[in-house]
């Protein structure tokens, strides 16, 4: 490490530092962002229904490959090493897919991003909670990841307003050159390694987590709010689209929600500690049934814009109390893996499921007229179509994910008296 660096690292508390590279490895995620998907819709001309082939691919890499990383950050090898090498393999992968014309080359070349990609938030929380006061940190600097996301997003919607013309092939070289910044501050950041007192195999972690009835009913009640609330957030820019919003707008919705999580995620701490992981989690499922109602009649994009307001909740609220929930019944050792098992649920399965349930009834779907002939008929005529049918069938997965919320308090105080015993 240069001379430069010492002085850089001596400088900053180690909570500023992290502060910094939240910023800086979720900015990439506000470019990524709608845009991307917006790119193969503008740019390459693919269908709602074939999009929805990338996003399940997304999902799909989660199922696969999130505990492997994690069990290689807590066993194997040093979370910076891996979290380096994700950084910059990804930048990579990504700039070459700006250049990628052929559909199953591009498939391809994307399933191997998201295989290096996925993990890079759930290898740094890792890093985080080994910390010594990583857990208290975790509110404020995840504020600092929504302000980096904040700033990207924004200036990929103006740039592409006010100096491409709408054309979105800039985000390549952009994602590229802020992943690269992200790896470089990543070396300043402090890793404190810590081991088990026996060696552990792969299977001997995952049957530790899996064989707790309290974290297997947050990992499906996880499942399920995520079902109603992945596949929506991410087409909405499409349903902005059709109502005549430019990127700019577009950008406004993503980026005021994400705004709005800053407050969130400063008072993380404090709401976990004054409500509880289960009860927010519950209300985050409640407000998420809303939202997605609200969505579903809305008849502008500004009304679209005004729902995202209540990201910070369904989003906001729910993440913080669900990473710690996770974390909260990981041991010191397996803290990566407790968050890339929660990710394989939350961003994995869940999106893998929903992808296909969506690539099934938006149009060009095989059950798109199915549905749309049902919701004319026994639902609303005027608010049937391919797009918003998605927004109903999401508040209902939400409700349902509500139900299950309510029970996690009575598991908790089930564990916690035959531990007493």
């Amino acid at each position: 490490m240069s001379e430069e660096s010492a002085n850089v690292k001596s400088a900053l508390p180690a909570a500023c530092r992290f502060r910094v590279m939240f910023f800086l490895s979720h900015a990439p995620v506000g470019i990524l962002f709608p845009f991307f998907m917006l790119f193969l819709r503008q740019n390459v001309g693919l269908h709602d229904s074939t999009i929805t082939l990338f996003t399940a691919l997304s999902g799909l890499t989660y199922v696969i490959f999130q505990q492997p990383w994690g069990y290689l950050a807590d066993v194997v090898f040093s979370k910076k090493a891996l979290l380096l090498a994700n950084l910059l393999v990804s930048a990579g992968l990504f700039w070459l897919m700006g250049h990628v014309k052929d559909l199953a080359l591009l498939l391809l070349i994307f399933l191997a991003f998201q295989i290096f990609s996925t993990s890079i938030v759930q290898l740094l929380h890792g890093l985080l909670f080994v910390n010594a006061g990583g857990d208290s940190w975790f509110g404020t600097v995840r504020a600092y990841a929504s302000l980096g996301f904040i700033v990207a997003n924004t200036a990929v919607g103006v740039t592409a307003d006010k100096w491409t013309g709408g054309d979105l092939r800039f985000i390549f070289p952009m994602y590229f050159a802020v992943n690269v910044l992200a790896a470089m501050w990543l070396l300043m950041l402090p890793e404190r390694r810590v081991f088990a007192a026996h060696p552990i195999g792969f299977w001997q972690v995952q049957r530790y987590f899996l064989k707790q009835p309290t974290m297997r009913w947050f990992l499906f009640t996880a499942c399920i709010y995520q079902i109603g609330h992945s596949l929506s957030y991410a087409f909405q820019s499409f349903l902005m689209v059709e109502l005549g919003a430019d990127m700019r707008v577009v950008s406004s919705s993503y980026s005021l929600a994400a705004l709005l999580e800053l407050p969130v995620f400063f008072l993380a701490s404090r709401l976990v500690q004054r409500f509880g992981e289960t009860r927010l989690i519950a209300f985050a499922a409640a407000v998420q049934a809303v939202r997605w109602l609200l969505v579903w009649t809305a008849q502008s994009a500004e009304a679209i814009v005004l729902t995202s307001t209540l990201h910070c909740i369904t989003f906001g609220v729910f993440y913080a109390a669900a990473v710690s929930y996770a974390n909260g019944h990981a041991p010191l050792h397996l803290k990566a893996s407790a968050q890339t098992l929660f990710a394989i649920v939350y961003f994995g399965l869940a999106n893998l499921l929903s992808n296909l349930l969506g690539g099934l009834i938006v149009k060009g779907g095989p059950f798109a007229e199915l549905i749309q002939q049902l919701f004319v008929r026994f639902i609303c005529e005027d608010l049937a179509s391919p797009l918003r049918n998605l927004y109903l069938l999401s508040s209902i997965c939400a409700s349902v994910a509500f139900l299950l919320a309510l029970r996690l308090p009575v598991l908790e105080l089930q564990r916690l008296n035959s531990e007493q015993r």
